[in-house]
């Protein structure tokens, strides 16, 4: 008897795509993709994909009533503001703990994409894999990025990552065996991070995952119960924060490019930008997601 096919999310096919053309262009020619070009395309996908997930907050925070009014919404936009600007002003006094920090709220939040197929212990272990495997592959580039964002903190915690890595891959093929008795797409799509987290430059990889897969995965959800003429107002707050907080990361620039280490290398200011202003903005993020799903399951 032929088994039925997989049903896959779009989102799910663009991420298997994506990364197999890129492992294919790499195979083809390694030095396909230089460094510089890459985080070019880093921030202009991170602004296209990555920023209008975030910019939906304040629609999704007033869906389910963390706000209501004129005040209500300026008390949102300062808070979510303030603990953005706190992330900025700690990683400029403590850039290796904050760096930690952030990758620990990464892991479970990027593990919330498999919150429906996956237990609690089976998400650390993947959201954790997820960001530890590619400095097992890749522990010179890892060791480099994360010694530009935190300095000589950034090195002690990728050669950590390093040394995590074999047991979280082990844990990223239990959580793949769970998943596979409740969703076989799911086991695909954690299969499939596992494989291109070793496969691709760290780079390419988080460009692939974050913003085929993440991005638009939260986006999908965001728009899936709203009727046309939420979805156009979900649009309009979409581009209207995405906007702003390009403006916001213009005027960040200079306190942004000097933590870590100097740059010395073209480009290598607007990584900074790019990786500290997305730590900036995860933490509000995930603090609304999190409140968001709790008044969701006070609802029902």
């Amino acid at each position: 008897m032929r088994r039925a096919a997989v049903a896959m999310a779009p989102e799910t096919w663009l991420f298997l795509a994506l990364g197999t053309f890129a492992v294919a262009v790499l195979a083809v020619d390694a030095a396909a993709l230089p460094d510089q070009a890459l985080v070019v395309v880093l921030a202009l996908a991170v602004a296209v994909t990555g920023l209008p997930h975030g910019a939906l907050d304040p629609w999704v925070a007033w869906r389910v009533g963390l706000w209501r009014g004129r005040w209500g919404f300026l008390a949102f936009n300062l808070a979510y503001v303030g603990i953005a600007a706190l992330v900025i002003a700690a990683w400029r006094l403590a850039p290796g703990p904050s760096l930690g920090l952030f990758l620990a709220i990464s892991a479970w939040h990027f593990a919330g994409d498999w919150r429906a197929d996956l237990p609690g212990w089976a998400r650390a272990l993947a959201g954790s894999a997820l960001l530890a495997l590619p400095a097992w592959r890749w522990p010179a580039q890892v060791d480099a990025s994360f010694a530009l964002l935190a300095g000589a903190d950034g090195s002690v915690i990728a050669g950590g990552l390093v040394v995590a890595a074999p047991w979280l891959a082990a844990g990223m093929a239990v959580a793949t065996l769970v998943a596979l008795r409740r969703s076989r797409a799911t086991a695909i799509e954690l299969a499939a991070v596992a494989a291109l987290s070793l496969l691709l430059p760290p780079l390419v990889y988080f460009i692939v995952y974050f913003c085929a897969l993440h991005s638009l995965r939260h986006l999908r959800i965001a728009a899936r119960d709203a009727d046309a003429d939420s979805r156009r107002r979900m649009a309009g707050v979409a581009l209207l924060y995405t906007v702003l907080t390009l403006l916001a990361a213009a005027l960040a620039w200079p306190w942004l490019a000097a933590a870590g280490e100097p740059a010395s290398i073209p480009g290598t200011d607007l990584l900074k930008l790019v990786f500290i202003g997305l730590a900036a903005l995860t933490l509000p993020h995930m603090l609304v997601v999190m409140l968001s799903e709790r008044a969701r399951e006070t609802q029902r």
